[in-house]
Protein backbone atom coordinates (compact mmCIF):
# COMPACT_ATOMS: atom_id res chain seq x y z
CA UNK A 1 0.00 0.00 0.00
CA UNK A 2 0.98 3.38 -0.70
CA UNK A 3 2.02 5.40 2.38
CA UNK A 4 -0.56 8.00 1.37
CA UNK A 5 -3.34 6.44 1.50
CA UNK A 6 -2.40 5.55 5.47
CA UNK A 7 -1.91 9.41 5.92
CA UNK A 8 -4.74 11.33 3.81
CA UNK A 9 -7.16 13.26 5.84
CA UNK A 10 -9.40 12.21 8.00
CA UNK A 11 -6.99 8.87 8.56
CA UNK A 12 -4.46 10.85 10.06
CA UNK A 13 -6.77 12.59 12.83
CA UNK A 14 -7.91 8.66 13.38
CA UNK A 15 -4.07 7.51 13.78
CA UNK A 16 -3.56 10.59 16.28
CA UNK A 17 -6.49 9.74 18.75
CA UNK A 18 -5.44 6.17 18.42
CA UNK A 19 -2.48 6.98 19.75
CA UNK A 20 -3.42 8.70 23.41
CA UNK A 21 -6.57 6.75 23.67
CA UNK A 22 -4.97 4.58 26.15
CA UNK A 23 -3.24 7.50 28.20
CA UNK A 24 -6.90 9.17 28.24
CA UNK A 25 -8.77 6.35 29.50
CA UNK A 26 -5.77 5.77 32.56
CA UNK A 27 -6.13 9.73 33.25
CA UNK A 28 -9.39 10.57 32.57
CA UNK A 29 -10.58 9.86 36.48
CA UNK A 30 -7.60 11.80 37.79
CA UNK A 31 -9.62 15.15 38.58
CA UNK A 32 -12.78 13.09 40.35
CA UNK A 33 -10.20 10.29 41.82
CA UNK A 34 -11.18 12.07 45.92
CA UNK A 35 -14.70 11.79 44.94
CA UNK A 36 -14.07 7.92 44.03
CA UNK A 37 -12.57 7.29 47.50
CA UNK A 38 -14.91 9.22 49.16
CA UNK A 39 -17.88 7.48 47.70
CA UNK A 40 -16.96 3.77 48.46
CA UNK A 41 -14.65 4.80 51.72
CA UNK A 42 -11.12 4.29 50.67
CA UNK A 43 -8.04 4.55 52.05
CA UNK A 44 -5.78 6.24 49.75
CA UNK A 45 -3.85 2.84 49.39
CA UNK A 46 -6.83 1.03 47.77
CA UNK A 47 -8.04 3.93 45.66
CA UNK A 48 -4.59 3.15 44.45
CA UNK A 49 -5.82 -0.33 43.24
CA UNK A 50 -8.04 0.92 40.35
CA UNK A 51 -4.73 2.54 38.43
CA UNK A 52 -2.56 -1.26 39.27
CA UNK A 53 -5.46 -2.97 37.80
CA UNK A 54 -5.57 -0.73 34.61
CA UNK A 55 -1.71 -0.94 34.44
CA UNK A 56 -1.95 -4.24 34.48
CA UNK A 57 -4.54 -4.51 32.03
CA UNK A 58 -2.78 -2.20 29.41
CA UNK A 59 0.41 -4.84 30.03
CA UNK A 60 -0.99 -7.68 29.38
CA UNK A 61 -3.52 -6.71 26.88
CA UNK A 62 -0.85 -6.14 24.33
CA UNK A 63 0.66 -9.46 24.19
CA UNK A 64 -2.76 -11.19 22.34
CA UNK A 65 -2.76 -8.28 19.78
CA UNK A 66 0.40 -9.01 18.20
CA UNK A 67 -0.45 -12.89 16.47
CA UNK A 68 -4.26 -11.29 16.19
CA UNK A 69 -2.78 -8.51 14.01
CA UNK A 70 -0.73 -11.20 12.10
CA UNK A 71 -3.26 -13.88 11.83
CA UNK A 72 -6.33 -10.86 10.92
CA UNK A 73 -5.11 -7.79 9.92
CA UNK A 74 -4.63 -4.64 11.71
CA UNK A 75 -8.41 -3.02 11.02
CA UNK A 76 -10.34 -6.04 12.66
CA UNK A 77 -7.79 -6.58 15.45
CA UNK A 78 -8.41 -2.82 16.47
CA UNK A 79 -11.86 -2.83 16.59
CA UNK A 80 -11.80 -5.88 19.00
CA UNK A 81 -9.98 -3.79 21.48
CA UNK A 82 -12.06 -0.87 20.70
CA UNK A 83 -14.75 -3.07 21.51
CA UNK A 84 -13.56 -4.56 24.94
CA UNK A 85 -12.31 -0.88 26.11
CA UNK A 86 -16.44 -0.13 24.91
CA UNK A 87 -17.63 -2.80 27.60
CA UNK A 88 -15.25 -2.47 30.15
CA UNK A 89 -16.49 1.35 30.07
CA UNK A 90 -19.98 0.34 30.64
CA UNK A 91 -19.16 -1.73 33.31
CA UNK A 92 -17.30 0.90 34.93
CA UNK A 93 -19.87 3.69 34.54
CA UNK A 94 -22.99 1.27 36.34
CA UNK A 95 -21.15 -0.66 38.87
CA UNK A 96 -22.30 0.22 42.52
CA UNK A 97 -19.37 -1.25 44.24
CA UNK A 98 -15.56 -0.65 43.89
CA UNK A 99 -14.39 -4.63 43.20
CA UNK A 100 -16.88 -3.75 39.98
CA UNK A 101 -15.17 -0.68 39.20
CA UNK A 102 -11.75 -1.97 39.25
CA UNK A 103 -12.62 -5.10 37.00
CA UNK A 104 -14.29 -2.64 34.33
CA UNK A 105 -10.93 -0.70 34.73
CA UNK A 106 -9.36 -3.77 33.81
CA UNK A 107 -11.27 -4.76 31.12
CA UNK A 108 -11.33 -0.57 29.65
CA UNK A 109 -7.21 -1.58 29.50
CA UNK A 110 -7.33 -4.76 27.83
CA UNK A 111 -9.28 -3.14 24.86
CA UNK A 112 -7.07 0.42 24.93
CA UNK A 113 -3.84 -1.62 24.60
CA UNK A 114 -4.48 -2.39 20.56
CA UNK A 115 -5.01 1.47 20.72
CA UNK A 116 -1.43 2.32 20.62
CA UNK A 117 -0.12 -1.04 20.08
CA UNK A 118 -1.81 -1.33 16.31
CA UNK A 119 -1.31 2.32 15.44
CA UNK A 120 2.36 1.56 16.34
CA UNK A 121 1.96 -1.19 14.03
CA UNK A 122 0.26 0.41 10.92
CA UNK A 123 3.25 3.04 10.84
CA UNK A 124 6.04 0.32 11.40
CA UNK A 125 4.38 -1.42 8.55
CA UNK A 126 4.57 1.68 5.69
CA UNK A 127 8.14 3.77 7.26
CA UNK A 128 10.87 2.84 9.19
CA UNK A 129 13.96 5.67 9.77
CA UNK A 130 13.87 9.75 9.90
CA UNK A 131 10.30 9.46 8.22
CA UNK A 132 8.97 6.90 10.84
CA UNK A 133 10.58 9.23 13.69
CA UNK A 134 8.74 12.22 11.91
CA UNK A 135 5.00 10.58 11.84
CA UNK A 136 5.60 9.31 15.55
CA UNK A 137 6.19 12.89 16.44
CA UNK A 138 2.92 13.93 14.23
CA UNK A 139 1.20 11.33 16.27
CA UNK A 140 2.70 12.83 20.12
CA UNK A 141 0.78 15.51 18.95
CA UNK A 142 -2.28 14.21 20.32
CA UNK A 143 -0.84 13.06 23.38
CA UNK A 144 -0.76 16.68 24.13
CA UNK A 145 -4.35 17.34 23.09
CA UNK A 146 -6.56 14.31 23.69
CA UNK A 147 -5.74 13.73 27.70
CA UNK A 148 -5.49 17.06 28.07
CA UNK A 149 -8.73 18.23 26.78
CA UNK A 150 -10.20 14.88 27.92
CA UNK A 151 -9.22 15.46 31.85
CA UNK A 152 -10.17 19.37 31.66
CA UNK A 153 -13.50 18.08 30.60
CA UNK A 154 -13.74 15.61 33.28
CA UNK A 155 -13.28 18.09 35.91
CA UNK A 156 -15.93 19.57 34.67
CA UNK A 157 -18.03 17.14 34.40
CA UNK A 158 -17.11 15.85 38.15
CA UNK A 159 -19.66 18.50 40.03
CA UNK A 160 -22.79 17.27 38.02
CA UNK A 161 -22.15 13.47 37.70
CA UNK A 162 -19.27 12.54 40.26
CA UNK A 163 -16.70 10.54 39.89
CA UNK A 164 -18.88 8.64 36.58
CA UNK A 165 -18.97 12.27 34.78
CA UNK A 166 -14.84 11.80 33.01
CA UNK A 167 -16.21 7.75 32.01
CA UNK A 168 -19.38 9.25 30.14
CA UNK A 169 -17.10 11.42 28.20
CA UNK A 170 -14.50 8.39 27.28
CA UNK A 171 -17.46 6.11 26.68
CA UNK A 172 -18.52 8.56 23.71
CA UNK A 173 -15.71 9.20 23.06
CA UNK A 174 -15.10 5.39 22.28
CA UNK A 175 -17.98 5.28 20.21
CA UNK A 176 -17.00 7.82 17.76
CA UNK A 177 -13.80 6.49 17.57
CA UNK A 178 -15.28 2.93 16.41
CA UNK A 179 -17.01 4.63 13.73
CA UNK A 180 -14.43 6.45 12.63
CA UNK A 181 -12.47 2.97 12.01
CA UNK A 182 -14.44 1.71 9.28
CA UNK A 183 -12.52 4.45 7.30
CA UNK A 184 -9.27 3.05 7.84
CA UNK A 185 -7.36 1.26 5.10
CA UNK A 186 -5.76 -2.00 6.07
CA UNK A 187 -1.86 -2.44 6.12
CA UNK A 188 -0.32 -5.71 6.31
CA UNK A 189 0.90 -6.86 3.32
CA UNK A 190 -0.47 -10.16 3.88
CA UNK A 191 -1.98 -12.11 7.15
CA UNK A 192 -0.74 -15.07 8.68
CA UNK A 193 -3.23 -18.46 8.79
CA UNK A 194 -0.68 -19.92 11.48
CA UNK A 195 -0.37 -16.80 13.27
CA UNK A 196 -2.74 -17.48 16.22
CA UNK A 197 -1.34 -21.47 16.61
CA UNK A 198 0.50 -21.81 20.51
CA UNK A 199 3.59 -22.81 19.33
CA UNK A 200 4.07 -20.46 16.85
CA UNK A 201 3.36 -17.62 19.44
CA UNK A 202 5.56 -19.23 22.18
CA UNK A 203 8.66 -19.09 19.06
CA UNK A 204 7.60 -16.02 18.16
CA UNK A 205 7.23 -14.12 21.40
CA UNK A 206 10.61 -15.96 22.47
CA UNK A 207 12.91 -14.45 19.67
CA UNK A 208 11.39 -11.14 20.36
CA UNK A 209 12.29 -11.49 24.29
CA UNK A 210 15.81 -12.56 22.87
CA UNK A 211 15.96 -9.02 21.36
CA UNK A 212 18.77 -7.35 24.11
CA UNK A 213 17.83 -4.25 22.88
CA UNK A 214 14.44 -4.26 21.97
CA UNK A 215 13.61 -5.12 25.60
CA UNK A 216 16.19 -2.64 27.04
CA UNK A 217 14.26 0.02 24.93
CA UNK A 218 10.94 -1.11 26.55
CA UNK A 219 11.97 -0.48 30.49
CA UNK A 220 13.44 2.85 29.19
CA UNK A 221 9.97 3.75 27.75
CA UNK A 222 8.47 2.38 30.97
CA UNK A 223 10.52 4.12 33.08
CA UNK A 224 9.57 7.56 31.17
CA UNK A 225 6.40 6.10 31.00
CA UNK A 226 5.78 5.89 34.91
CA UNK A 227 6.83 8.96 35.58
CA UNK A 228 3.45 10.38 33.77
CA UNK A 229 1.16 7.53 35.52
CA UNK A 230 2.78 8.45 38.93
CA UNK A 231 2.46 12.07 38.30
CA UNK A 232 -1.62 10.89 37.44
CA UNK A 233 -1.21 8.73 40.57
CA UNK A 234 0.07 11.19 43.44
CA UNK A 235 -0.98 14.63 41.80
CA UNK A 236 -4.80 14.74 42.51
CA UNK A 237 -3.95 14.07 46.12
CA UNK A 238 -1.52 17.17 46.55
CA UNK A 239 -3.66 18.96 45.14
CA UNK A 240 -6.55 18.63 46.58
CA UNK A 241 -5.53 17.49 50.28
CA UNK A 242 -2.12 19.66 50.31
CA UNK A 243 -3.02 23.15 48.09
CA UNK A 244 -6.73 22.49 48.82
CA UNK A 245 -7.28 22.91 44.84
CA UNK A 246 -11.10 21.78 43.60
CA UNK A 247 -11.64 18.97 40.72
CA UNK A 248 -12.28 22.20 38.59
CA UNK A 249 -9.61 24.06 38.85
CA UNK A 250 -7.55 20.80 38.58
CA UNK A 251 -8.86 19.79 35.37
CA UNK A 252 -7.91 23.18 33.84
CA UNK A 253 -4.28 22.99 35.16
CA UNK A 254 -3.82 19.64 33.49
CA UNK A 255 -3.67 21.71 30.15
CA UNK A 256 -0.23 23.24 30.87
CA UNK A 257 1.69 19.87 30.73
CA UNK A 258 -0.04 19.90 27.37
CA UNK A 259 1.77 22.74 25.61
CA UNK A 260 5.06 20.74 26.95
CA UNK A 261 4.00 17.95 25.05
CA UNK A 262 3.18 20.16 21.82
CA UNK A 263 6.85 21.47 22.00
CA UNK A 264 8.48 18.31 22.27
CA UNK A 265 6.29 17.03 18.88
CA UNK A 266 7.50 19.50 17.27
CA UNK A 267 10.57 19.55 18.34
CA UNK A 268 11.36 15.68 17.88
CA UNK A 269 10.74 16.86 14.05
CA UNK A 270 13.70 19.25 13.71
CA UNK A 271 15.48 16.71 16.00
CA UNK A 272 15.00 13.76 13.70
CA UNK A 273 16.85 16.13 11.02
CA UNK A 274 20.20 16.54 12.87
CA UNK A 275 20.60 14.07 15.11
CA UNK A 276 19.87 9.89 15.36
CA UNK A 277 17.38 8.56 17.65
CA UNK A 278 20.25 8.16 20.48
CA UNK A 279 21.16 10.96 21.12
CA UNK A 280 17.61 12.23 20.41
CA UNK A 281 16.82 9.91 23.55
CA UNK A 282 19.40 11.34 25.40
CA UNK A 283 18.29 14.96 25.02
CA UNK A 284 15.15 13.38 26.49
CA UNK A 285 16.45 12.20 29.43
CA UNK A 286 17.89 15.72 29.88
CA UNK A 287 15.26 17.74 29.68
CA UNK A 288 12.96 15.46 32.01
CA UNK A 289 15.97 16.06 34.55
CA UNK A 290 15.65 19.42 34.26
CA UNK A 291 11.60 19.70 34.99
CA UNK A 292 12.47 17.74 37.84
CA UNK A 293 15.08 19.54 38.98
CA UNK A 294 12.41 22.43 38.00
CA UNK A 295 9.71 21.25 40.62
CA UNK A 296 12.17 20.42 43.35
CA UNK A 297 13.57 24.04 43.11
CA UNK A 298 9.95 25.76 43.40
CA UNK A 299 8.63 22.79 46.21
CA UNK A 300 11.66 23.68 48.33
CA UNK A 301 11.62 27.57 48.43
CA UNK A 302 8.16 26.95 49.49
CA UNK A 303 5.85 27.68 46.80
CA UNK A 304 2.68 25.89 47.07
CA UNK A 305 0.87 26.19 43.79
CA UNK A 306 -0.58 24.03 41.42
CA UNK A 307 1.95 25.77 38.73
CA UNK A 308 4.67 25.00 40.92
CA UNK A 309 3.37 20.92 40.51
CA UNK A 310 1.76 21.83 36.84
CA UNK A 311 4.56 23.50 35.13
CA UNK A 312 7.48 21.12 36.00
CA UNK A 313 5.22 18.74 34.74
CA UNK A 314 4.81 20.28 31.60
CA UNK A 315 9.25 20.47 30.76
CA UNK A 316 8.99 16.62 31.73
CA UNK A 317 6.22 15.32 29.72
CA UNK A 318 8.27 17.52 27.24
CA UNK A 319 11.17 15.28 27.42
CA UNK A 320 8.92 12.54 27.70
CA UNK A 321 7.87 12.94 23.88
CA UNK A 322 11.32 13.21 22.70
CA UNK A 323 11.65 9.51 24.64
CA UNK A 324 8.64 8.38 23.29
CA UNK A 325 9.07 8.98 20.05
CA UNK A 326 12.79 8.10 19.35
CA UNK A 327 12.86 4.99 21.07
CA UNK A 328 9.53 3.69 19.33
CA UNK A 329 11.29 4.63 16.06
CA UNK A 330 14.66 3.24 17.00
CA UNK A 331 12.98 0.10 18.42
CA UNK A 332 10.45 -0.91 15.62
CA UNK A 333 13.11 -0.07 12.86
CA UNK A 334 15.73 -2.71 14.24
CA UNK A 335 12.86 -5.61 14.04
CA UNK A 336 11.71 -7.62 11.34
CA UNK A 337 8.13 -8.13 12.85
CA UNK A 338 6.93 -5.46 13.35
CA UNK A 339 3.61 -6.46 14.90
CA UNK A 340 5.37 -8.81 17.87
CA UNK A 341 8.17 -6.49 18.40
CA UNK A 342 5.76 -3.63 19.20
CA UNK A 343 3.59 -6.11 21.45
CA UNK A 344 6.71 -7.21 23.45
CA UNK A 345 8.20 -3.69 23.72
CA UNK A 346 5.16 -2.09 25.01
CA UNK A 347 4.63 -5.45 27.04
CA UNK A 348 7.87 -4.34 28.78
CA UNK A 349 6.85 -0.79 29.14
CA UNK A 350 3.62 -1.84 30.63
CA UNK A 351 5.43 -4.28 33.45
CA UNK A 352 8.47 -1.75 33.86
CA UNK A 353 5.29 0.99 34.11
CA UNK A 354 3.15 -0.85 36.93
CA UNK A 355 5.70 -2.22 39.11
CA UNK A 356 7.01 1.66 39.40
CA UNK A 357 3.25 2.86 39.85
CA UNK A 358 2.39 0.33 42.53
CA UNK A 359 5.65 0.57 44.35
CA UNK A 360 5.32 4.43 44.92
CA UNK A 361 1.53 4.78 45.17
CA UNK A 362 1.81 1.76 48.27
CA UNK A 363 5.50 2.97 50.10
CA UNK A 364 5.73 6.58 48.46
CA UNK A 365 4.15 9.31 51.29
CA UNK A 366 2.41 11.81 49.11
CA UNK A 367 4.21 14.76 50.04
CA UNK A 368 5.97 17.85 47.90
CA UNK A 369 8.98 16.22 47.69
CA UNK A 370 8.17 13.04 47.00
CA UNK A 371 7.61 13.67 43.40
CA UNK A 372 10.58 15.72 42.75
CA UNK A 373 12.39 12.73 44.71
CA UNK A 374 11.03 9.72 43.12
CA UNK A 375 11.26 11.37 39.58
CA UNK A 376 14.96 12.05 40.35
CA UNK A 377 15.81 8.10 40.97
CA UNK A 378 13.52 6.50 37.83
CA UNK A 379 15.69 9.46 35.80
CA UNK A 380 18.63 7.92 37.27
CA UNK A 381 17.36 4.30 35.78
CA UNK A 382 17.00 6.04 32.64
CA UNK A 383 20.69 6.79 32.05
CA UNK A 384 22.02 3.99 33.45
CA UNK A 385 20.10 2.05 30.53
CA UNK A 386 21.15 4.50 28.00
CA UNK A 387 24.75 4.21 28.88
CA UNK A 388 24.49 0.96 28.64
CA UNK A 389 22.76 0.86 25.45
CA UNK A 390 25.18 2.86 23.84
CA UNK A 391 28.11 0.97 25.27
CA UNK A 392 26.85 -1.65 23.57
CA UNK A 393 25.93 -0.53 20.31
CA UNK A 394 29.88 0.61 20.06
CA UNK A 395 30.99 -2.84 21.01
CA UNK A 396 28.76 -4.01 17.97
CA UNK A 397 29.92 -1.50 15.59
CA UNK A 398 33.87 -1.92 16.71
CA UNK A 399 33.77 -6.21 16.56
CA UNK A 400 30.83 -6.08 13.78
CA UNK A 401 29.24 -8.68 15.80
Amino acid sequence: MNQKILFQFPRILILMALFPFLTLAAVIFTPAFPYLAAEFQLQESEAQWMMTLFLFGAALGRLPYGPIANRFGRKKTLLIGLYSALIGTLLTIFSGSYLFVCIGRFIQALGCAAALKIGQTMIGDLLSGVEATKVFSYGALSFAILPAVGTAIAGLLTPFFGWRGGFLFFLIFTVLLILSCFFLEETAAKTDPTALQVKRIISAYADQFKNRSLVLWGCLLGLSTTLVCIFAQQAPFIASNLMGISSQEYGMLTLVPAFGVILGSLLTTTLANRVDSMQGILVGILVTLTGTGLMAVFFLSSWISGWALFLPQAIIQLGDVILYVNISSRGLSEAKDKSNASAIMLFVTGLVTILGTYLVGTFVPKSFLSLPLVFGLIIVLMLTIWVWTWYAAKIVLKTGE
